[in-house]
């Protein structure tokens, strides 16, 4: 097969609708240029109702598909990798949408799609952070994230409560310190406050702007770690726990969860995701609460409601129980939650900024946990 200098090859979305018994529901058909590489093994046409965002995907055989059941009257955008026999999938071609209308649309739509890449571009995650409100005693915001490649990775590690008054956060924790542990528990660093580090051990431009604030930064070789917020002083807050990774390559940060007491009205969980590189990432967030209790935490969320937002703050994904939506994508995944009340959202996201909120699907609270999973491209 070709590598990166790919034959890209002309494709012709051709949009065709079938009357539904109701007429709520249209589908399309989609028709393109077949690769003639001779170890193309089949296609995939990725969908979703906001672009660069396809939360939908079917294998087909040859250079053309159809998608069923889309409901009339909506946007949707569609593209098509290319994968080889040994599994190798291409980027995705550019991107055409249409809205789902009768009688069809008569004008078909070039796209081109790419040739599998036998070195796709690496998927990771630039920063990661979480919102929580910290208590006394073991309610502590509590944070894993796991480094993979075979080199180490430089990375910070913020602990900020006091400065999030600034951005209109209510309630903040006076004076957080923070711990890092490697997967045997075994204590990896440790601050209370930044400023007791020595002079220019914070990278420029991440230094907390309040003293009480704490910060980690460590080299860290790949594996489990976990990052521990607490209070100094035994009040209780709402604080923020990021993590940054200074410098992607061989290595890179693929997973995060964290873990902490998710309250009402603006005392919910917050996590905050970038994922970087140019070409869409496929990712799988949860939202965990009820089997939390198997591990012996006291005072579980009941029902965890996840929603995922842009960075403009729109609501693209919303899921209260996993098995209500994409129940056979998350079973495949190998990445189901035990427990049906638990949350899910899997999505192909483009390069950019994200924020997934968990909540109770009621009046409640407790503890929950909130994970991001990079699944690939």
């Amino acid at each position: 097969m070709n590598s990166r200098l790919a034959k890209f090859l002309a494709v012709a979305a051709l949009f065709s609708f079938a009357i539904s018994a109701l007429a709520a529901t249209s589908s399309v058909s989609l028709t393109w240029d077949p690769n003639t590489e001779s170890d193309i093994a089949g296609y995939k046409v990725y969908w979703g109702t906001s672009s660069g965002v396809y939360n939908q995907s079917k294998d087909v055989p040859q250079s053309t598909a159809s998608v069923p059941e889309l409901t009339v009257g909506v946007r949707y955008y569609f593209a098509v990798t290319a994968y080889n026999e040994a599994g190798l999938e291409s980027g995705y071609s550019e991107e055409v949408s249409t809205v789902v209308s009768l009688p069809p649309n008569p004008t078909p739509t070039p796209i081109p799609t790419a040739t599998p890449d036998p070195t796709p571009e690496p998927q990771y995650l630039l920063n990661i952070s979480t919102r929580v409100r910290v208590r006394g005693g073991d309610d502590v915001m509590i944070g894993g994230f796991i480094i993979d490649g075979d080199s180490n990775k430089d990375i910070v590690v913020r602990a900020l409560g006091p400065s999030l008054a600034k951005l209109g956060v209510p309630g903040v924790l006076a004076d957080p310190t923070l711990e890092v542990y490697d997967s045997t528990g075994k204590l990896i660093d440790q601050n209370d406050n930044w400023t007791t580090l020595p002079s220019g051990t914070v990278p420029a431009g991440f230094e907390p702007s309040n003293p009480a604030e704490a910060v980690v930064v460590a080299s860290l070789a790949p594996g489990s770690y976990t990052a521990v917020l607490r209070s100094a002083d035994g009040t209780q807050g709402n604080a923020l726990c990021e993590l940054y990774d200074l410098a992607p390559g061989n290595s890179t940060v693929r997973n995060i969860s964290t873990r902490g007491e998710v309250g009402t009205g603006d005392d919910v969980m917050i996590g905050g995701f970038i994922i970087g590189g140019t070409t869409p990432t496929k990712i799988m967030v949860r939202a965990i609460g009820p089997s939390l209790a198997a591990f012996g935490v006291s005072g579980v969320l009941s029902d965890p409601v996840l929603e995922l937002h842009d960075k403009d703050g729109s609501l693209i994904y919303q899921n209260d129980n996993w098995r209500a939506e994409q129940a056979q994508q998350i079973i495949d995944s190998t990445l189901a939650p035990s427990d049906e009340s638990e949350s899910a959202i899997i999505a192909t996201l483009a390069p950019g900024a994200y924020t997934a909120i968990v909540h109770d699907a009621g009046t409640a609270q407790g503890v929950a946990l909130v994970e991001v999973y990079m699944l690939g491209q």
